[in-house]
């Protein structure tokens, strides 16, 4: 397994490397660019060809916007000098099929043209055309224009780049961790199997000093595991791929799932549990997984920051905006004001622990606000050190 994640990162850092090897080849020089040019007339192109070759520029020419179009299918170009008034296809339209084009879209256009009307040049602008040089073309100018638009192209080439080999590092990085949670998951499971055999004692009694042991195996795997679902998520989230199955939804069914998953954490601490229901508990516009999980984390972090035999209270209530309020209130020691502004942040823990150091990753809070966003909820706290912290949130009702 662990040589598997070494190899993994390898590759990993290896296609890095890779693409930002191909960033810097692909980047195009001002002495080696490629300049389309597009007029009908032969004098001017000629013209034209003569003072880009002098920049150190290739040329390639076209007689009119649909030849243009041709070419480009076959040819790479860095950038585009165009002709406005042209037969079979004008420079208006030739700027409309670039525009629509993915792969042409993004080339600069610099249109030449004794067209120069404010009319025509803001039609041109809108089309996406990034200068304009009236005819006849002043050489000076026509240079400042060439090196500007390259050096927009060279800009626009990086960032493209840059954007590709970030996409490409997010998604190995995506299947990495969906490869190390899924094997760690796999073997947890063997682990906590096996302990619950033992647990169970199937095989034979155990001690005492053997059950304590097999206690610790068995909550340190749930832990573990946990550990891993959040790490999942959060991937899963980041990535915006996350499904949700938004649906009419009992908050009564939900809220008893997630009282039967800490109950034993709650036993453990001693602490009391008061709940205030509505009569009438509604239905919530809703994934059912995800808000028994919202009400699980933010349950399990009002027990670990409450001290023993200390009160823990649920409340639900409308709000009057077609939305239901639900709040956990726990009697902790709060959160330092310096702390709060962070309550939300990955892997961000408050210091106000009542029991040493808090497991976990600090991951829940950050996956509960973000689920209760992707449902269309709002999520907040109210706390005052020395007073405890109520978390509350809001999701539509049905009905």
């Amino acid at each position: 397994m662990v040589v598997a994640a070494s190899q993994q990162l390898q590759r990993l850092e290896s296609r890095l490397v890779g693409s930002q090897r191909r960033e810097v080849m692909t980047l195009p020089s001002s002495e080696n660019a490629t300049v389309l040019v597009v007029d009908d007339i032969e004098a001017n192109r000629m013209l034209l060809e003569r003072h880009l070759l002098r920049l150190g520029c290739q040329v390639l020419m076209a007689e009119h916007g649909r030849q243009a179009l041709e070419l480009l299918a076959t040819h790479a170009v860095d950038m585009i000098l165009l002709d406005l008034m042209m037969p079979v296809m004008d420079g208006f339209a030739t700027l409309a099929a670039l525009k629509d084009d993915p792969q042409l879209r993004h080339l600069p256009v610099v249109v030449v043209s004794a067209l120069d009307d404010v009319e025509s040049i803001a039609r041109c602008v809108s089309l996406g055309a990034v200068d304009f040089l009236g005819k006849p073309v002043e050489r000076r100018l026509l240079k400042a224009r060439v090196e500007a638009s390259l050096e927009r192209k060279r800009l626009n080439d990086h960032v493209q780049a840059a954007h590709a080999a970030a996409e490409a590092a997010h998604r190995s990085k995506d299947a990495f961790v969906s490869m190390v949670s899924h094997e760690l998951n796999n073997q947890l499971t063997g682990i906590l199997g096996y302990a619950d055999m033992l647990h169970s004692k199937m095989i034979g009694p155990l001690n005492d000093e053997q059950a304590e042991f097999i206690g610790s195996i068995r909550r340190l795997s749930r832990m573990m595991k946990s550990v891993l679902a959040d790490i999942t998520d959060l991937s899963k989230i980041e990535a915006g791929i996350l499904r949700l199955e938004l649906a009419p939804t009992s908050l009564a069914i939900c809220l008893q799932s997630a009282l039967g998953t800490i109950r034993t954490l709650l036993e453990e601490q001693g602490h009391r549990l008061t709940l205030d229901p509505l009569d009438d508990m509604p239905q919530v516009f809703a994934d059912e997984v995800r808000l028994t999980q919202i009400l699980t984390n933010l349950l399990s972090n009002a027990a670990k920051y409450t001290p023993p035999q200390g009160e823990i209270a649920v409340r639900v209530q409308r709000n009057g905006s077609g939305t239901i309020e639900v709040s956990v209130q726990d009697s902790g020691k709060g959160i330092p004001f310096e702390e709060q502004a962070r309550l939300f942040e990955p892997f961000f823990r408050s210091t106000t622990a009542t029991t040493g150091t808090q497991p976990g990753t600090g991951l829940g809070l950050n996956i509960t606000r973000q689920l209760v966003e992707l449902q269309g909820g709002k999520i907040w706290f109210t706390s005052t050190p020395g007073e405890g912290t109520t978390f509350s949130f809001t999701l539509s009702e049905v009905g």
